[in-house]
């Protein structure tokens, strides 16, 4: 089995994708974690929240594991949460590195953001989306992660230019 990664910046139509794959190849998606997690919080999360929100991810990435088939199609990862906490808390915290680095061979589904931002209570970073970008390919290239490009203006290119890629790797 092969686990996917869709990832990038916020507003790049990362659950979008990971619910159109999941239909097209009739495999389960993870959804992100945070969806859940943030809403049930009383206050500004913390640094703390975010190693959770890191361990909560993984730990549903094998929980839906046992239902694929082929492949495990994850809508973020630890990696995410990695990039997120540089920008909100300016480092880096050894213990959602780990995760990022410790997490099984993967492939990453990058968004681009080249779709217009949409607004959502759990979103913060309307004007530093290609910034953040850079952070996601900086960060699979410093560890040779495995990943490629997903663009389009629209989810029709954006599930194709994800299945171009995922035939070179599923075939």
């Amino acid at each position: 089995m092969i686990k996917i990664i869709i990832t990038g910046p916020e507003s790049t139509g990362k659950s979008t994708l990971s619910k159109n794959l999941s239909n097209y190849l009739c495999e389960p998606f993870v959804p992100e974690f945070a969806r859940y997690f943030m809403p049930g919080l009383n206050e500004p999360y913390t640094a703390s929240n975010l190693v959770d929100m890191a361990r909560g991810q993984l730990f549903w990435h094998q929980l839906y594991k046992s239902n694929a088939n082929k492949v495990l199609l994850c809508d973020t990862g630890a990696e995410a949460i990695d990039i997120w906490f540089q920008y909100r808390f300016g480092g880096i915290d050894p213990e959602i590195r780990a995760l990022f680095l410790a997490d099984e061979e993967c492939v990453y589904l990058v968004c681009k953001p080249d779709i217009p931002w949409e607004a959502d209570p759990l979103r913060e970073t309307p004007h530093q989306r290609p910034q953040i970008f850079d952070s996601f390919i900086s960060l699979l290239n410093q560890f040779e992660k495995k990943y490629f490009i997903i663009e389009g203006p629209n989810e029709k290119d954006r599930l194709g230019c994800a299945l171009n890629h995922l035939n070179k790797i599923l075939i």
